[in-house]
Parts: C-alpha cells; structure tokens; sequence
C-alpha cells in the first residue's frame, strides 16, 4: 500500500494527464452518440434537433420506400419519388436509337437549310401587280399587218360582198387585208387568247367564208378580235397567255375558196358585247400606205 502510495504522488502529474486524454477521447467518441448530433455536419449553424418521430414504426408507409444502402447500385440512375409515380431510365433500343439518331440529323441539317436560304427582299415579298386587259370605249385598235383593205366589212344590215371566185354575194362579218404568204400576223390590242379553232367555219357565222385556222383574242371591256390565218401558221402556245399590242400571233398563208382570187391576205373580225362591228371604225387610219391601197369599200349589188 505504501509502495502504492508512493508512486501516486511520484508519478500523480503523469496520471492526470493520461485521465484527461482518456476524458477527451470519451467525448470525442461516444458524446455525439447521446446528444443525436451528426458527424461532419455540413452546416455548423444547423441546430441539433431530434424529430418528433422518433419511432419508425409512427411513420407513414405510403411514400416512403427504406432501401438498404449494399442494395444500391451505383450505375441505376432509378430514383423513387412517392408511392405513385417513379421515374425510370429509358430502355435504349434500336428503335429508340435511330429516331434520336434522325433527330440529331435533323439538327445538324438545320444550318445547312439555314444557309441555302435566299434572304427576303422588297422585290421578292411585294406582290407583282399585272393589270387586265382593258381595251377602253373610244381606243383605236393597231393594224395585224401592214397592207390594204382588199374585202371591205359587211353584215346583215348592209349589202353582200360579191366574191369573184366563188360568183356570188355574202357577208363577210369583217375585212381582208393583204399581206404576203410568211408576215407576221400582229395583235391588235392588248389582251388575252382564249382559244384557237382549227375550222374557222365551225365558229363564225354560218354564212362567212372559210379563212382558215382562227385566233380568238379577249380584249376586255366586251371587245373581242377573231384572226382568220388563211392557211397559215399560228402559234398554238399563246393560248391562255396575255399578249400585248403588236405581239406575234402567226404568220399570213394563201386563202382558198372565196377569197382566192383576192391574193394572200388575213382576215381580222371584231366583235363587242357579242354583236359584230365594223373594224375599220377602230382602226388607227392614219397609215396613209393603208389608205391609199384600200379597195373601194362600197357594196356590190
């Protein structure tokens, strides 16, 4: 006991400090155990609460889903959310992978669209405006040829022109003018082609001569021009396009039957509000080369 005694007051300072080693381990270890605190916190100024539910048992079991962590695996990216929905990682399988395949394809092919592009101008989002042929009370129509009046204009009001080739009187419904074989046959007006017949004497009144092929031209404002080419040629591609005054429609041929005597010529009929007139009443008459050559436009008997 002495020898006990003895040690303890030679070596008391060494046993005080191994003590209070001992103590802070203690409390280092097992303190944050009792008092719930949680190791490595991450927020120091986070306050060390226990919850009210203590018992596992007390809490809801909807919703809550207990996984023991060896359970985990670190390459499913599962996650649960409640009881009721869950999200999953999508199966990739080749179907999945050539649509995401085309769609980033589509992406890819997006500045390449982009650039073929034609940027927008004022001339490319300005509507073009093209006018209608409009042929106005009071115009002068342009000549088809240049040449003379060789079958003046007739109708059921006036005399019949007498035709000798034929050795008889009829009506005419418009003029002849001569041209040789090969002229260009010419718009008088502005306007749209409507229709081009083969047989002039499936379209014309019943009692008007044959004059070959025939162009109907629209003139708008009720006035309507008939080009009878004489066997000629005309230009079948016109049909339904709007020509100008002065643009070619055919070329003149040799007429037959009633007008064959007269030389190579074309006929030119006008029309408005569907009633037959006189083209001479229209025509610009300042050529005098027109005049001149005219025949004499007074009716035989």
């Amino acid at each position: 006991m002495k020898k006990i005694t003895n040690f303890l007051k030679n070596h008391s300072f060494y046993l005080a400090i191994g003590v209070i080693c001992i103590g802070a381990l203690a409390a280092i270890f097992i303190m944050p155990n009792k008092d719930g605190n949680v190791k490595n916190e991450a927020n120091p100024y986070a306050k060390n609460e226990i919850t009210d539910a203590t018992d596992l048992s007390e809490l809801p079991k909807e919703g809550v889903i207990i996984v023991d962590e060896d359970d985990l695996d670190q390459t499913d990216a599962t996650s649960e959310i409640t009881g009721e929905e869950e999200l999953s990682e999508p199966v990739i399988n080749e179907e999945n992978a050539e649509v995401e395949k085309s769609a980033i394809t589509s992406e890819n092919n997006t500045d390449d669209v982009t650039a073929e592009v034609t940027p927008e101008t004022f001339d490319s989002t300005t509507a073009s405006i093209t006018s209608e042929p409009f042929f106005a009370d009071g115009d002068t129509f342009a000549w088809p040829v240049e040449g003379s009046v060789v079958v003046p204009y007739t109708d059921e009001s006036t005399k019949h022109w007498f035709s000798e080739s034929l050795n008889q009187t009829m009506r005419t419904f418009g003029i002849c003018i001569s041209a040789e074989e090969g002229t260009e046959v010419k718009a008088i007006a502005k306007g749209t082609v409507t229709e081009i017949v083969e047989d002039s004497s499936t379209y014309l009144d019943s009692s008007m001569p044959y004059v070959g092929k025939l162009m109907v031209i629209d003139h708008g404002n009720g006035y309507v021009s008939m080009y009878g080419f004489q066997n000629g040629t005309v230009n079948e591609d016109l049909v339904g396009q709007v020509v100008n005054t002065g643009d070619v429609l055919g070329t003149v041929g040799s007429p037959k039957g009633a007008f064959i005597s007269l030389g190579d010529n074309i006929y030119l009929q006008v029309m408005h509000n569907d009633k037959v007139i006189n083209p001479l009443n229209y025509l610009d008459l300042s050529d005098q080369a027109v005049k001149e050559d005219s025949v004499d436009i007074g009716f035989a008997e």
